[in-house]
């Protein structure tokens, strides 16, 4: 075995490993990622511990398709780095490998972590110090995504008591949920995000430090806060995360200006917005089951558009429209100036903001009457996509044209380059002779 300068805690306060043999759980190498199992192989081939980690294992164990194997192991990043020449080294408050294969799959590999001092109660605290498996085990969120695979064996290793609570269908913090959600506040997010996508019950401990401390996520940077509800709202499980969110508060700590919409008791608001988010889990379920092209929707500006459209909805009661364009206008500006103001103080990306608030602004085609034929040119512009699709969301119609026909987004037409007219050669060699005399 290797020499690592881990500095592991005294075994007394370790917890003993549940080892579950290969014939008492469900987990096959049938339904691993061949590439994850090359990464394994050879990690445990040259004398280092190699498990599956994470979600990857939580997912097998349910029955589902894992959407990323993660590989944790006691080999240095720069170890794991010799091992694989298609890797690099990435990360500042955790250095982990990403090992490349084709089509562009990555397989991370982290190095096993040490546990945090117990008596700093420091945010954020620095992760580059490296452990053991068990307090690898005890760094983590909640005890479902703290179970391990080992190719050695093939058993499943749980420290934490996660077995048991994927049985029982609970989200349980590891350890003292106070303390985990404190040090980082955007486990906050995780505990509802497994809660709604597993269908799983909060426990109660896990429950009440979800709503202490789902304010302190405005200390953590806000690129970490922005990609984590991205993933909420993209994972598949939208509806019943919008749900859950509203209920422990966690919705309004993230976006507050929806809290006068979304937060009484029966809005009807909240629960257009969870039809619409239904419809985009419906859409996210039937592309992750057939090959979609890359920029096939939902995208990011489509499911921001779904997820605030009843706010818009709403906040757009007492505003009076003209017919017409001016009244498309005034629409178009109604919602480039609200919009931005909902999301805050999440920082969406400005592509992502640009795109839905254009997006948006085009449902003025069908809410503001008398628009007459829609325009060649909008139909040209590289939105236009998303606005069809957000209007088959929304039940729209903002494509008429000529008897009815519904318009196709076409490319930008180009100008013919004009053809420059040349000289004969005879004139232009006398021009050439005439400029030499001269």
């Amino acid at each position: 075995m290797n020499p690592l300068a881990v500095h592991p805690l005294p075994e007394a306060n370790l917890p003993e490993p549940r080892i579950v043999p290969r014939g008492d759980h469900g987990v096959s190498r049938a339904n691993i990622d061949p590439d994850a199992l090359k990464v394994l192989y050879r990690l445990h081939r040259h004398g280092f511990l190699a498990y599956l980690v994470g979600g990857s294992v939580r997912d097998l164990l349910l029955g589902k398709r894992p959407k990323d194997f993660d590989v944790g192991t006691d080999a240095h990043p720069s170890q794991v780095q010799r091992l694989f020449r298609n890797s690099r080294v990435i990360g500042r408050r955790f250095r982990l490998v990403q090992v490349f294969f084709q089509r562009g799959k990555v397989v991370e590999v982290s190095t096993f972590r040490r546990l945090a001092d117990s008596d700093d109660d420091a945010m954020l605290q620095a992760n580059n110090t490296f452990g053991t498996p068990a307090e690898d085990a005890l760094r983590r969120d909640i005890t479902i995504n703290a179970l391990f695979y080992n190719i050695a064996d093939f058993s499943v290793v749980d420290y934490v008591g996660g077995l048991d609570d994927l049985r029982a269908g609970l989200i349980r913090a590891v350890g003292d949920a106070e303390v985990r959600f404190h040090r980082d506040p955007v486990r906050v997010m995780r505990a509802v995000r497994h809660a709604a996508r597993a269908g799983f019950t909060l426990t109660p401990d896990t429950l009440e430090a979800v709503q202490r401390h789902r304010e302190e996520l405005a200390l953590c940077p806000p690129s970490r806060i922005r990609d984590e509800l991205m993933r909420d709202l993209k994972g598949g499980a939208a509806a019943k995360w919008l749900e859950l969110a509203h209920e422990t508060g966690l919705l309004y700590s993230l976006l507050p200006a929806l809290e006068p919409i979304y937060g009484p008791a029966g809005s009807p608001a909240r629960a257009r917005a969870r039809e619409l988010l239904s419809r985009v889990d419906q859409a996210l379920a039937q592309n992750s089951s057939k090959e979609v092209a890359k920029d096939a929707h939902p995208d990011d500006p489509f499911v921001v558009a779904a997820l605030l459209w009843p706010a818009l909805e709403e906040l757009a009661r007492d505003l009076t429209l003209e017919p017409g364009r001016l009244g498309r206008a005034a629409w178009s500006n109604f919602v480039r100036d609200t919009l931005p103001a909902l999301t805050a103080p999440v920082s969406f990306a400005r592509r992502v903001m640009e795109r839905a608030t254009q997006s948006g602004g085009l449902m003025g085609l069908a809410l503001v009457p008398g628009r007459g034929r829609l325009p060649k040119k909008i139909a040209q512009k590289g939105y236009f996509a998303d606005a069809l699709a957000l209007a088959e969301l929304l039940g729209l119609d903002i494509t008429p044209g000529d008897e009815g026909q519904p318009v196709t987004p076409t490319a930008p037409r180009r100008r013919p380059r004009r053809r420059r007219r040349r000289r004969p050669r005879g004139e232009a060699g006398q021009a050439g002779e005439a400029g030499r005399e001269a």
